[in-house]
């Protein structure tokens, strides 16, 4: 070591002397001392320490590894003296980056950095004002951001968005064939070129559309009973669920107090009971661990086990504390006594009429509030004199809801119509049978259920043998700046030629709708080909699109339609070229330049409206987004009531010698529907044609309803919710139980109840509910104790019916935008609705749905998510998801976010 170190410092001296020359010698006996004492206590141990460690390695015992680079010692010297601040840091590790983000207030949530929380402002605010990113257009960048808030609200994929096919008794249409098949006849033989409307899968479905997919319990149609059999792998699935479901887990303690969990099946213990014990356990629901009290003998014995919550004296703590006493103000000595005749007594006839009219709607009240049970045996023993029959009527009502003893909602499952089903059967009536199902492929035009148009069925194993000419779509863009990130197309650019038919801009507010044809050439292709060239080349999504902004659909489906096809036969001299005219929706934005105006009584886009027989019901004209701001025109039947804000231009309307329109009303409207009321006089009133009747029976999907076109401000129906009453009516079942808040005339009533459902509306004006029931009886429901109106405010009759215990599959929640209380207190949605839902949500079934709407155009639809996910989270229910953003029907185009926001939420 010593060798070492005076060889070292010689060689070091040296350096040092040949670096200085002979101007420093005479600084190189101080130099080597320096560098000697340095060096002997910092260097030279460490270089030692090194050396020592390569030569401990033994490369005979290591696996082969590649020559590492040597260095010598005085290559080591040298890199010192170039960097000897390199002697500090020899036998450290490198250290970590230090934390220097700082944390948010509240610890239990996440880290947002100052841009996301602009962005989520800008979102809730509906503002369009947001900073570009590095990457990306701001349409990619706005549909990231709502398709994020539809994430965390539950609904992972929202271009799953289908629409429901329209209830018009359309069917698909062949409108041409080529042979493919050396066959003459059989399945492989044709491929068909085949119209098919919205809503028409290719291969169809088993499951519920339209938001109602059918929870764990829930009851399933005869249809799906049918399907089962075709279906192996969900009725596996059943089955497996059925058997897990009798699995049953219990936690139990030894006498040391330990807690362990012991697993049992249930068909094992009741193996061990009695054929009677058995009985008895079916006859009072089926499983021996349901049980939540004692088995009554009779419906006496169960009266007498709940305690009665009418004398405040008899009552427990825990009674007065659920019905809102508090127990330190409740003292029985402050209750006076005095005689009630001798108050009476002191007061004037109408003092007396009016305090026993108020005596009679408080006990009324009370009446309906107590338990159904114990109000039954208060008033089984009085004499018919005694009995107040309203009274008994509602107590009947109450406890046909509470006999109802399933806590999973119930729906019936409805499967999408399919195109290659219908195919299947329309030969087989033909007598030229051919297979379904997967045999069959969607080879080019509107193969998703969305598209409306031509599309080219084939049968896979002769897909090879067609060639596509030619295809042609048409379709709208303009979705409000937003674009689906997941949108991919297999077409080169090349094959594709793009024109611009129809630009509407003019009075649209930024919301710019354009008409484009894409037109493809030789070469396979769909409409959601299409979809990425549209959006790369306009810097926006197909309008209605959910892929792009599932809060925002400003049409009913997405908007894309194959009006033409072309294709030739590979073995045979053959080819087909087929067209189709455009659809309503698509019409309505693009053929306003030769068609705006009435044909044959109905206005452009309303064509399907008007020739569907089921439905006569329904808006003509739609303001500003048909083109004539202040103008809305409204068909009942063969009645038009039209609401005319006097500041713009009267717009157009049929005539009535058209065979479509009898008589027109005309309503002089205020943006202030406040002020209309308040003023005398402002009601419809007949502008030309014959007057209406009192009560104008319409029709809406084959149901029945009531209005009125000159009685009041409103006729008793809201033509834009006819989708969600079309749901109601094909996914309600007998075992549905439906609670219809701010019920109006219950439109929403009458609909599920056509289905089998039982209902309950309540409304604050009991003018409306006393429409319910005539509306009811046309469709030939009996209004009996399955259905029920409320009269009273929804707030506390939320509270009410929860306290009672009440469940329903579907509450649905339509209050007015704004409205004060009998506390005087204002309340509106953009504010409040958290509270609402809050206070709704509670009542739903497990497995139930809670529908909220809303047409407040103060609030915007992604604020008013996040109200009513807000409302979730404060009820505890940590489950719900939004499962479907209904968007208006064609007759109700916007400009710019719809009005009308419908949000449907699956509580688990």
């Amino acid at each position: 070591m010593k060798l070492l170190q005076s060889l070292f410092i010689a060689t070091v001296a040296s350096h040092a002397y040949l670096d200085h020359g002979t101007t420093s010698a005479f600084l190189l006996p101080s130099t080597i001392h320096s560098l000697s004492t340095n060096l002997s206590k910092q260097v030279l141990p460490q270089i030692c320490l090194r050396l020592q460690q390569r030569e401990n390695e033994n490369p005979t015992t290591q696996p082969y590894k590649k020559k590492r680079k040597e260095i010598t010692l005085a290559d080591l010297k040298n890199e010192l003296l170039k960097n000897p601040a390199a002697l500090n840091n020899l036998n450290k590790e490198p250290s970590k980056k230090k934390r220097t983000r700082r944390r948010t207030e509240n610890p239990q949530q996440k880290y947002v950095y100052a841009a996301q929380r602009k962005t989520k402002n800008q979102m809730e605010d509906g503002s369009d004002d947001i900073l570009k990113a590095d990457e990306g257009s701001v349409a990619l960048q706005n549909a990231n951001r709502f398709l994020a808030e539809a994430r965390r609200m539950g609904l992972t994929n929202p271009a799953s968005q289908h629409c429901d096919p329209l209830m018009d008794g359309k069917e698909p249409e062949i409108v041409g064939q080529i042979r493919v098949g050396e066959e003459e006849t059989g399945s492989g033989a044709f491929a068909y070129v085949i119209y098919k409307p919205q809503g028409w899968s290719i291969l169809g479905s088993s499951g519920v559309r339209g938001g109602g997919s059918a929870s764990s319990g829930s009851s399933t149609s005869d249809t799906d009973t049918n399907n089962s059999s075709d279906n192996p792998t969900s009725s596996s699935k059943e089955e497996i669920t059925k058997t897990r479901s009798r699995i049953r887990r219990v936690k139990i303690r030894d006498s040391k107090g330990k807690e362990e969990f012991l697993e049992f099946d249930e068909a094992d213990v009741l193996a061990l009971l009695s054929v009677e014990e058995r009985l008895e356990i079916e006859a009072s629901g089926g499983s021996v661990f349901d049980q939540k009290g004692p088995v009554m003998d009779d419906e006496e014995d169960f009266r007498n086990s709940i305690s009665s919550w009418n004398d405040i004296e008899n009552m427990s703590a825990e009674e007065r504390e659920d019905a809102g006493i508090e127990d330190e103000d409740y003292d029985p000595t402050d209750i006076p006594d005095f005689d009630e005749a001798a108050v009476l007594a002191l007061l004037a006839p109408e003092e007396l009429i009016e305090y026993n009219a108020e005596k009679k709607t408080l006990e009324n009240e009370n009446n309906l509030c107590e338990n159904p049970a114990n109000a039954f045996e208060r008033y089984e023993n009085l004499s018919e004199d005694d009995l107040d029959l309203a009274v008994v009527e509602n107590l009947k009502r109450i406890k046909a809801r509470m006999n109802k003893k399933s806590n999973t909602a119930s729906f019936s499952s409805v499967p999408r119509p399919s195109v290659v089903a219908w195919l299947k059967e329309k030969k087989m009536q033909e007598g030229t049978p051919i297979r379904g199902g997967n045999f069959w492929t969607a080879l080019a035009g509107a193969s998703d259920v969305d598209d409306t148009g031509l599309v080219l069925l084939v049968p896979k194993e002769n897909s090879k043998n067609v060639f596509v000419d030619f295809t042609e779509y048409i379709a709208v863009v303009g979705n409000g700046n937003c674009i689906d990130p997941k949108a991919k197309s297999e077409v080169p650019k090349e094959v594709i030629n793009i024109d611009l038919i129809s630009k509407l801009k003019r009075n649209r507010e930024g919301d710019v709708a354009q008409a484009v044809r894409f037109s493809v050439s030789e070469h396979p292709s769909t409409c959601a080909s299409i979809i990425s060239h549209a959006q790369s080349q306009f810097d926006d999504g197909i309008r209605g699109d959910p892929g792009g902004n599932p809060f925002d659909r400003r049409a009913p489906r997405r908007l894309i339609h194959c009006s033409s096809i072309a294709i030739s036969s590979l073995l045979f001299d053959e080819t087909v070229q087929s067209e189709k005219e455009l659809p309503d929706d698509i019409a309505v934005l693009t053929d306003r330049l030769n068609n705006h105006k009435f044909r044959r009584g109905s206005f452009l886009g309303r064509q399907a409206l008007q020739e569907n027989p089921f439905t006569n019901a329904y808006r003509e004209i739609n303001g500003a987004a048909d083109g004539f701001p202040g103008w809305t025109v409204d068909r009942y039947s063969d009645w038009l009531l039209v609401q005319h804000d006097e500041k713009e231009y009267r717009g157009p309307l049929p005539s009535i010698h058209d065979g479509c329109t009898a008589g027109v009303y005309l309503l002089p409207s205020n943006p202030n529907r406040g002020a209309m009321g308040s003023k005398e006089n402002i009601r419809p009133f007949l502008l030309e044609g014959k007057p209406a009747p009192e009560t104008v029976e319409i029709m809406e999907n084959g149901i029945k309803y009531h209005v009125n076109l000159n009685r009041d401000l409103s006729t008793g129906i809201f033509l834009d919710q006819r989708p969600h009453r079309a749901w109601l009516s094909q996914n309600c079942n007998s075992d549905t139980h439906i609670l219809n808040c701010f019920a109006h005339c219950g439109a929403f009533t009458v609909a599920a109840a056509t289905a089998g459902a039982s209902t309950v509306s309540l409304d604050l004006n009991k003018k409306w509910l006393d429409r319910i029931q005539p509306q009811l009886e046309s469709n030939g429901i009996e209004f009996d104790e399955r259905h029920d109106c409320i009269y009273g405010d929804c707030f506390d009759w939320l509270e009410k019916l929860e306290k009672r215990g009440e469940k329903f599959d579907v509450v649905i929640l339509d209050p007015p935008s704004s409205s004060v209380g009998k506390k005087k207190r204002r309340w509106s949605v953009k504010n409040d609705m958290d509270e609402l839902v809050q206070l709704a949500a509670p009542l739903v079934k497990k497995g139930g749905l809670l529908w909220t709407t809303t047409n407040s155009a103060s609030i915007s639809p992604i604020k008013f998510a996040n109200q009513c996910h807000k409302g979730l989270e404060n009820a505890g229910i940590k489950s719900a998801m939004l499962e479907r953003i209904q968007p208006m029907a064609v007759d109700f185009p916007s400009i710019g976010p719809q009005p009308v926001k419908n949000l449907v939420w699956r509580l688990n």
